[in-house]
């Protein structure tokens, strides 16, 4: 029993000699250095960027307008009388100086006939006068006529010229105010409104009609100062009318305000458009696609790539050095804007890759890359 146990004591121990032995080895191998070298990699940022091309701005602006009747006239009444026929109807053409109302001309055929026999007393008068005139003359040569006579005599032929000159005028007057018992257009144009009717007295100043001529038509407009600094009269427009399914025609440029409204601060324009579409009506609302004068073409930058520093505007530019591309910080001169557009007045040139994504995390001198699906705008 006791060699039994003994032989159990030397293999427990020699066991635990070779656990020890391996942990050391193990251990051992744990420890050694392996020699695996990483590469020294530098992440870029990856940029998109749109070419520069050298082209006019297209800067057509929009502005809202109203379209109005190329004429429109209220007219009223110039003599007193009763109405008593109406010569046109709402929506009847009508000549330059057809009838449009008349009046009873009775009244004022007797104011001329009264005016008339007046002028005639008058004649009478002056030709009175002028004769004692020259007797006084022909007395005056022999002394038979004292100074204050003839001085009297004088008078009385400048007062009797004065009384057939105003008679003249009472009678004219009168002779006007009877060719204005009819009302009359004072353009070619259609009836748009009557304000009476047989039976009503009118007196000077009464509105009897409105005629609108409609065979042309104008365009008003509200812009900027911007915009106004940058139109030029006589370009052609294109005008849109919403009530008319968006039909568009072209208008004339014909005016640009030199003072701004003092309502809300904008600039009139007035456009005039030739040939109107059909069905147009006097207070429609109109877009206008105003045009701008014709400029030097110029480089154009996206809006996108646009930077500001202390008011400076500047862009970043991707710029091959060595076979790699680096961003590039450029200060720009600016001109006018059109939409997503700038003009580039100095600073970039044609063919310069702007980046248009991702400039705002770039430093000038970095090392960028290039996004391949993007090295062209349009």
């Amino acid at each position: 029993m006791k060699v039994q146990a003994a032989l159990i004591s030397i293999h427990l121990v020699l066991a635990l000699a070779a656990v020890a032995t391996g942990c050391v080895e193990s251990s051992g191998e744990a420890s050694t250095p392996t020699s695996t070298e990483s590469p020294d990699v530098t992440a870029r940022q990856r940029v998109r960027v749109h070419t520069v091309r050298r082209e006019p701005l297209d800067s057509e602006n929009h502005a809202s307008g109203i379209a109005r009747a190329f004429h429109k006239a209220n007219v009223k009444a110039e003599a007193t009388g009763r109405v008593i026929a109406r010569r046109v109807e709402r929506g009847a053409w009508v000549e330059a100086g057809g009838g449009l109302v008349e009046l009873d001309p009775s009244r004022l055929a007797l104011e001329l006939r009264r005016a008339e026999a007046t002028l005639l007393a008058r004649v009478h008068d002056l030709e009175h006068a002028e004769r004692e005139h020259e007797r006084g003359e022909r007395m005056e040569v022999s002394n038979a006529i004292s100074e204050q006579n003839r001085d009297d005599l004088r008078q009385a032929l400048d007062r009797a010229r004065d009384d057939r000159a105003l008679a003249l005028i009472a009678r004219d007057t009168a002779k006007r105010n009877l060719e204005d018992a009819t009302v009359t257009a004072p353009f070619s144009g259609t009836v748009d409104d009557l304000h009476v009717d047989v039976g009503d007295y009118v007196a000077p100043g009464t509105p009897v009609a409105t005629v609108v001529e409609q065979s042309r038509a104008r365009v008003f407009a509200g812009v900027t100062a911007q915009q106004a600094v940058q139109l030029e009269v006589a370009r052609r427009a294109k005008v849109r009318f919403t009530a008319l399914g968006g039909q568009e025609v072209v208008a004339e440029l014909k005016s640009v305000s030199s003072v701004a409204n003092e309502r809300d601060g904008t600039y009139t324009v007035e456009l005039w458009i030739e040939e109107p579409p059909a069905g147009l009506r006097d207070g429609m609302v109109a877009t206008v696609d105003l045009p701008t004068a014709d400029r030097d073409a110029h480089p154009l930058a996206p809006r996108a790539a646009l930077m500001r520093r202390a008011g400076q505007p500047e862009v970043f530019v991707a710029a091959r050095e060595e076979g790699v591309f680096v961003a590039r910080i450029r200060n720009l001169r600016t001109g006018r804007s059109a939409g997503d557009w700038i003009e580039v007045l100095d600073g970039l040139r044609e063919g310069d890759e702007v980046i248009v994504d991702g400039q705002f995390a770039l430093r000038d001198g970095v090392e960028v890359t290039v996004d391949s699906s993007h090295t062209r705008s349009d």
